[in-house]
Protein backbone atom coordinates (compact mmCIF):
# COMPACT_ATOMS: atom_id res chain seq x y z
CA UNK A 1 0.00 0.00 0.00
CA UNK A 2 1.47 3.34 -1.08
CA UNK A 3 1.55 6.10 1.51
CA UNK A 4 0.48 9.58 0.47
CA UNK A 5 2.53 12.46 1.87
CA UNK A 6 2.06 16.21 2.15
CA UNK A 7 5.44 16.77 0.52
CA UNK A 8 4.41 14.76 -2.54
CA UNK A 9 1.08 16.57 -2.72
CA UNK A 10 2.84 19.94 -2.56
CA UNK A 11 5.24 18.83 -5.29
CA UNK A 12 2.32 17.85 -7.50
CA UNK A 13 0.65 21.23 -7.00
CA UNK A 14 3.86 23.10 -7.77
CA UNK A 15 4.44 21.17 -10.99
CA UNK A 16 0.76 21.41 -11.96
CA UNK A 17 0.83 25.18 -11.51
CA UNK A 18 3.79 25.40 -13.89
CA UNK A 19 2.06 23.17 -16.46
CA UNK A 20 -1.18 25.18 -16.31
CA UNK A 21 0.67 28.48 -16.75
CA UNK A 22 2.76 27.18 -19.64
CA UNK A 23 0.13 25.18 -21.52
CA UNK A 24 -3.17 26.70 -20.48
CA UNK A 25 -5.98 24.85 -18.72
CA UNK A 26 -7.43 23.03 -21.74
CA UNK A 27 -4.10 21.80 -23.15
CA UNK A 28 -2.77 20.73 -19.76
CA UNK A 29 -3.46 17.12 -18.86
CA UNK A 30 -2.90 14.65 -16.09
CA UNK A 31 -0.41 12.90 -18.40
CA UNK A 32 1.56 16.12 -18.90
CA UNK A 33 1.64 16.81 -15.17
CA UNK A 34 2.72 13.23 -14.41
CA UNK A 35 5.46 13.40 -17.04
CA UNK A 36 6.82 16.67 -15.64
CA UNK A 37 6.62 15.22 -12.14
CA UNK A 38 8.58 12.15 -13.22
CA UNK A 39 6.02 9.68 -11.91
CA UNK A 40 3.05 7.70 -13.15
CA UNK A 41 -0.50 8.86 -13.74
CA UNK A 42 -1.56 6.28 -11.16
CA UNK A 43 0.47 8.12 -8.52
CA UNK A 44 -1.09 11.41 -9.57
CA UNK A 45 -4.62 10.01 -9.41
CA UNK A 46 -3.82 8.73 -5.92
CA UNK A 47 -3.71 12.37 -4.79
CA UNK A 48 -6.20 14.09 -7.12
CA UNK A 49 -9.10 12.52 -9.05
CA UNK A 50 -8.90 14.95 -11.98
CA UNK A 51 -7.20 17.93 -13.58
CA UNK A 52 -10.15 20.03 -12.42
CA UNK A 53 -9.57 18.99 -8.80
CA UNK A 54 -5.94 20.07 -9.03
CA UNK A 55 -6.91 23.39 -10.54
CA UNK A 56 -9.51 24.12 -7.87
CA UNK A 57 -7.05 23.19 -5.13
CA UNK A 58 -4.55 25.63 -6.61
CA UNK A 59 -7.21 28.35 -6.78
CA UNK A 60 -8.13 27.89 -3.11
CA UNK A 61 -4.49 27.70 -2.07
CA UNK A 62 -3.80 30.89 -4.00
CA UNK A 63 -6.20 32.89 -1.85
CA UNK A 64 -5.39 31.10 1.39
CA UNK A 65 -1.71 31.96 1.14
CA UNK A 66 -1.93 35.54 -0.08
CA UNK A 67 -5.33 37.06 0.70
CA UNK A 68 -6.80 35.26 3.70
CA UNK A 69 -4.26 36.56 6.27
CA UNK A 70 -4.81 40.18 5.19
CA UNK A 71 -8.59 39.71 5.13
CA UNK A 72 -8.52 38.12 8.59
CA UNK A 73 -6.56 41.07 9.98
CA UNK A 74 -9.02 43.53 8.44
CA UNK A 75 -12.25 41.81 9.44
CA UNK A 76 -11.24 41.16 13.06
CA UNK A 77 -10.06 44.70 13.77
CA UNK A 78 -12.24 46.90 15.96
CA UNK A 79 -10.33 50.06 15.03
CA UNK A 80 -12.62 52.90 13.89
CA UNK A 81 -9.96 54.44 11.62
CA UNK A 82 -11.41 52.81 8.54
CA UNK A 83 -9.27 54.63 5.92
CA UNK A 84 -6.10 53.42 7.65
CA UNK A 85 -7.44 49.87 7.89
CA UNK A 86 -8.39 49.85 4.22
CA UNK A 87 -5.00 51.32 3.32
CA UNK A 88 -3.10 48.52 5.07
CA UNK A 89 -5.35 45.84 3.61
CA UNK A 90 -5.24 47.41 0.16
CA UNK A 91 -1.45 47.53 0.12
CA UNK A 92 -1.19 43.81 0.83
CA UNK A 93 -3.90 43.07 -1.72
CA UNK A 94 -2.32 45.20 -4.44
CA UNK A 95 1.12 43.67 -4.01
CA UNK A 96 -0.51 40.30 -4.60
CA UNK A 97 -2.69 41.41 -7.53
CA UNK A 98 0.29 43.00 -9.30
CA UNK A 99 2.58 40.01 -8.80
CA UNK A 100 3.74 38.05 -11.84
CA UNK A 101 2.13 34.84 -10.56
CA UNK A 102 -1.27 36.44 -9.97
CA UNK A 103 -1.29 38.21 -13.32
CA UNK A 104 -0.27 35.04 -15.20
CA UNK A 105 -3.00 33.07 -13.45
CA UNK A 106 -5.69 35.62 -14.26
CA UNK A 107 -4.59 35.71 -17.89
CA UNK A 108 -4.86 31.93 -18.04
CA UNK A 109 -8.37 31.97 -16.56
CA UNK A 110 -9.63 34.78 -18.77
CA UNK A 111 -8.26 33.06 -21.88
CA UNK A 112 -10.21 29.90 -21.07
CA UNK A 113 -13.37 31.39 -19.55
CA UNK A 114 -15.14 31.94 -22.88
CA UNK A 115 -15.13 28.29 -23.89
CA UNK A 116 -15.00 26.23 -20.70
CA UNK A 117 -16.10 26.24 -17.09
CA UNK A 118 -12.65 27.13 -15.78
CA UNK A 119 -13.52 30.80 -15.23
CA UNK A 120 -16.58 30.02 -13.14
CA UNK A 121 -14.71 27.37 -11.16
CA UNK A 122 -11.81 29.71 -10.45
CA UNK A 123 -14.14 32.52 -9.41
CA UNK A 124 -16.26 30.33 -7.12
CA UNK A 125 -13.20 28.72 -5.51
CA UNK A 126 -11.47 31.98 -4.74
CA UNK A 127 -12.65 35.46 -5.59
CA UNK A 128 -16.32 34.85 -4.80
CA UNK A 129 -15.48 33.74 -1.27
CA UNK A 130 -13.29 36.79 -0.79
CA UNK A 131 -16.09 39.06 -2.01
CA UNK A 132 -18.54 37.48 0.41
CA UNK A 133 -16.13 37.90 3.34
CA UNK A 134 -15.51 41.51 2.32
CA UNK A 135 -19.26 42.13 1.98
CA UNK A 136 -19.81 40.86 5.53
CA UNK A 137 -17.10 43.24 6.71
CA UNK A 138 -18.65 46.14 4.80
CA UNK A 139 -22.00 45.43 6.47
CA UNK A 140 -20.33 45.42 9.88
CA UNK A 141 -18.68 48.81 9.38
CA UNK A 142 -21.92 50.21 7.95
CA UNK A 143 -23.68 49.04 11.10
CA UNK A 144 -21.00 50.81 13.16
CA UNK A 145 -21.69 54.04 11.28
CA UNK A 146 -18.29 54.13 9.57
CA UNK A 147 -19.85 53.89 6.10
CA UNK A 148 -23.27 54.87 4.79
CA UNK A 149 -25.83 52.09 4.47
CA UNK A 150 -25.70 50.48 1.03
CA UNK A 151 -25.59 47.06 -0.60
CA UNK A 152 -22.50 45.57 1.10
CA UNK A 153 -21.66 43.23 -1.78
CA UNK A 154 -21.72 46.12 -4.24
CA UNK A 155 -19.51 48.12 -1.88
CA UNK A 156 -17.07 45.21 -1.65
CA UNK A 157 -16.95 44.95 -5.43
CA UNK A 158 -16.46 48.69 -5.79
CA UNK A 159 -13.50 48.53 -3.42
CA UNK A 160 -12.04 45.60 -5.36
CA UNK A 161 -12.51 47.42 -8.67
CA UNK A 162 -10.68 50.45 -7.31
CA UNK A 163 -7.79 48.21 -6.28
CA UNK A 164 -7.57 47.01 -9.87
CA UNK A 165 -8.09 50.40 -11.49
CA UNK A 166 -4.46 51.49 -11.75
CA UNK A 167 -2.97 48.09 -12.64
CA UNK A 168 -5.43 46.59 -15.15
CA UNK A 169 -3.38 47.92 -18.08
CA UNK A 170 -0.52 45.67 -16.96
CA UNK A 171 -2.41 42.59 -18.21
CA UNK A 172 -1.68 43.70 -21.79
CA UNK A 173 2.08 43.77 -21.38
CA UNK A 174 4.38 40.77 -21.48
CA UNK A 175 6.82 42.24 -18.97
CA UNK A 176 5.88 44.43 -16.00
CA UNK A 177 8.34 45.92 -13.55
CA UNK A 178 7.60 45.20 -9.91
CA UNK A 179 5.75 48.02 -8.18
CA UNK A 180 7.78 49.98 -5.65
CA UNK A 181 6.43 50.40 -2.11
CA UNK A 182 5.83 54.07 -2.88
CA UNK A 183 3.81 53.22 -5.98
CA UNK A 184 1.72 50.70 -4.04
CA UNK A 185 1.04 53.20 -1.26
CA UNK A 186 0.05 55.91 -3.73
CA UNK A 187 -2.27 53.75 -5.78
CA UNK A 188 -4.01 52.38 -2.68
CA UNK A 189 -4.31 55.82 -1.07
CA UNK A 190 -6.05 57.18 -4.16
CA UNK A 191 -8.39 54.19 -4.29
CA UNK A 192 -9.28 54.48 -0.60
CA UNK A 193 -9.90 58.21 -1.00
CA UNK A 194 -12.33 57.61 -3.87
CA UNK A 195 -14.04 54.78 -1.99
CA UNK A 196 -14.51 56.83 1.16
CA UNK A 197 -15.77 59.73 -0.96
CA UNK A 198 -18.55 57.52 -2.24
CA UNK A 199 -19.37 55.62 0.93
CA UNK A 200 -18.63 57.94 3.85
CA UNK A 201 -21.57 58.33 6.28
CA UNK A 202 -22.33 61.89 5.16
CA UNK A 203 -22.55 60.95 1.46
CA UNK A 204 -26.06 61.33 0.13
Amino acid sequence: MKVRTDAKRDAILKIASEVFLEMGYERASMAAIAARLGGSKATLYGYFPSKEAIFLTLARQFGAEHIDPALEELTTSKDDDLPSLLQRFGERLLVFLASATAMSSYRLVLAEAGHSEVGRLFYEAGQQQGEQAMAAYMQSVMDRGLLRQADPLVAARHFGALMHSEIDHRYFYRENPELTPEQVQGKVARAVRVFMGGYSPDTK
